[in-house]
């Protein structure tokens, strides 16, 4: 399938390709496995542990907020580092093929999430349909196990559920699609282990150099970082 290592992406084009295009095509969700390599994967629990977090507030176009999430600062280590990683061109590539996407996938931008039990965390059916991002892809960084916190794709207009993703591996990656008629949601994480997570968008817009401007500000309208102190 598709993987990320530290000296560049692997792809392999199997009957594991073909069966996940099938679902993709039909559920318009997949989870790809092994998506880190242990070759990135090694750096990621250090890096989390010393990253700082502030929560963050996001709003849709009527102004309510539809989810309140605690977010690595841009400036760190890490999401620098799988900014990087997931702008590839190769990879870029690679999802465009998989997914059978008609347009030019130009760039990736994503965050890093820390999602704990009982502090006021939450999110809502939305839809993410903005700045032409046309895929996204959510990667689980939780190396220790974490309850609940279970991902759901549906359509809009019924509420039929396409898929539901449970708690994946350390390094497994969700993949899916960004389009007027679905809307998804994360559910709450429960007991006392945290869970972590790198999520963003693959967009037909916007060149790197314009992102990585964009990174070191607050994003304008839509998003709204709320300075506060992390609650763990």
């Amino acid at each position: 399938m598709i993987q990320l290592t530290a000296s560049g992406v692997r792809i392999a084009k199997d009957d594991a390709w073909a069966a996940q295009q099938q679902e993709f095509a039909q559920r318009h969700c997949v989870v790809l496995e092994g998506f880190l390599d242990d070759s990135i994967l090694c750096h990621i629990p250090r890096m989390l542990e010393q990253g700082e977090f502030d929560l963050r507030d996001d709003f849709d176009d009527e102004g309510r907020a539809f989810a309140r999430e605690l977010t690595m600062r841009k400036s760190e280590t890490l999401p620098q580092m799988l900014f990087y990683f997931l702008n590839q061109p190769r990879l870029r590539e690679a999802i465009a093929e998989f997914t059978g996407c008609e347009k030019t996938i130009r760039t990736f931008a994503g965050r890093c999430f820390k999602h704990l039990p009982g502090v006021g965390l939450f999110d809502s059916w939305h839809g993410d349909v903005a700045d032409e991002r046309l895929y996204a892809l959510a990667i689980n960084l939780s190396k220790e196990p974490f309850e609940g916190g279970s991902f759901q794709i549906r359509s809009r207009r019924t509420k039929e559920v396409f898929q539901t993703v449970g708690a994946n591996r350390f390094g497994d990656a969700c993949l899916f699609r960004i389009d007027d008629s679905l809307e998804h949601k994360t559910f709450p994480v429960r007991g006392t282990a945290p869970r972590y997570r790198y999520a963003g968008w693959f967009r037909a817009q916007g060149n790197l150099s314009e992102i990585v401007l964009r990174s070191a500000l607050f994003p304008p309208g839509r998003d709204q970082v709320v300075p506060r102190k992390d609650p763990a």
